[in-house]
């Protein structure tokens, strides 16, 4: 079927531009005009030019910086006041549009208002982008769209994305220090392996004298390593290919997120993550007013934890059963029965919706109290530990020199 371009005007004056899939001009005109808007240009788009358009609009999409998830939760915080003042949506995504920096985002929001325009829902309008705007939003927005309460909801919806933000940057903030510390310490090594300790062979040979074992065995690791450099260095890329190909596949996934879970040290960190990501958002759907079996499904989709998705599936089938939320998520190992005891007081009081944030409000407590902990105990491990190796390949190298005498003889 051919395709049009068309420029229209709305009744506000406001210039929107489209496209169209059409028999013939007067169609698309037809169809301008049955929406109430005013058609100023219809040109039909050959095949070569269509063609050549959306390689331009890829080249473009590609340079444009990618949308991050702090620019879609301030999107949504400024939706949420303006959509409060009384501003209507369309007028909304125009002005916010015009607003933001990221191109890339502003041409999204753009299509979005037109495809608004159109006389499409606003919830319909960004399931088109579900990079972006994930069917946990979406679904929520419907919700909100229909009880007349987009406000409250775009509100909402800012204040999960902020939470979630905050989570990242919790854990970011945790291993900074430590992969610092392991980063100055490799690069140290790599030094040391070689370059410093070959230069210092070099120096004892010429003197033709018995080292240490100390320093034999030093220099022993860093000839095997400098020998076999090209081998290594295919077995670390080959592995991590083949690692990174296996993590891809569900079961790859599935070990890995296992393992997280029963990892010394962290794994409380990662297990209070996950509670508190999945009780904040299911809470957010009930309060929003998605029904619990799809709230679930929701909440299993953003779980970021095969093992968590998979309780959460499993407790969402019970309920289509008949079973309560409380009684499915004790069958499952994975809930805590802190959890647990909360979701059933929830159910019979009908507070779920409200005790839920409650819930992820004591994890995030615990997720801050046990990173705390964690950093100001690792920092000292991680020097003294640092400190103690490369304390050894010091002492490996210069005892001949402080034995000189010995060795020269």
């Amino acid at each position: 079927m051919p395709k049009f371009a068309s420029i229209s005007v709305d009744s506000q004056g406001q210039k929107i531009e489209t496209r169209h899939e059409a028999a013939s001009i007067p169609e698309v005109s037809s169809f301008l005009r049955g929406r109430g808007f005013t058609p100023v240009s219809i040109k039909e788009i050959k095949p070569e030019a269509f063609s050549s358009q959306v390689v331009k609009e890829l080249v473009a999409l590609l340079k444009q910086s990618r949308i991050k998830m702090s620019e879609v939760a301030v999107f949504f915080r400024q939706l949420a006041t303006m959509l409060e003042a009384g501003v209507n949506l369309s007028e909304c995504l125009e002005s916010l549009s015009s607003q933001t920096e990221n191109q890339n985002f502003a041409r999204l929001l753009r299509q979005t208002r037109e495809y608004v325009a159109w006389g499409r829902r606003f919830s319909q309008a960004l399931s088109e982008y579900p990079r972006i705007f994930p069917p946990l939003i979406t679904e929520m927005i419907a919700v909100g769209e229909e009880a007349g309460l987009l406000d409250e909801v775009t509100s909402e919806v800012a204040s999960y994305l902020e939470g979630q933000i905050d989570l990242k940057k919790k854990v970011v903030n945790a291993t900074r220090y430590p992969m610092f510390i392991t980063g100055f310490f490799l690069v140290a090594m790599g030094v040391m392996v070689f370059y410093l300790i070959p230069q210092f062979k070099q120096i004892f040979a010429s003197y033709g004298a018995e080292l240490p074992a100390i320093t034999r065995f030093v220099m022993n690791i860093s000839d095997f390593l400098i020998r076999n450099l090209a081998y290594e260095i295919i077995l670390i890329l080959g592995l991590g290919v083949l690692g990174l190909g296996y993590l891809r596949t569900g079961k790859g996934k599935g070990a890995l997120d296992r393992i997280k879970l029963k990892l010394p040290v962290v794994a409380k960190l990662i297990y209070y993550l996950v509670l508190a990501r999945i009780c904040r958002t299911l809470g957010l759907l009930l309060h929003s007013g998605v029904p619990l079996v799809v709230a679930l499904d929701h909440t299993a989709a953003v779980a970021e934890n095969v093992v968590a998705e998979n309780a959460i599936r499993e407790t969402r089938d019970g309920i289509v059963q008949g079973s309560t939320l409380a009684q499915e998520m004790r069958k499952q190992s994975f809930f805590s029965p802190l959890m647990v005891g909360m979701v059933h007081t929830g159910e019979r009081s009908g507070t779920l919706s409200d005790i839920l944030p409650k819930v992820a409000d004591f994890y995030d407590r615990e997720l801050d109290y046990r990173i705390k902990a964690l950093t100001s105990t690792l920092e000292p491990v991680l020097i003294i530990g640092i400190g103690v190796l490369v304390a050894f390949f010091v002492i490996a190298m210069y005892y001949p020199i402080f034995n000189l005498t010995e060795v020269m003889g």
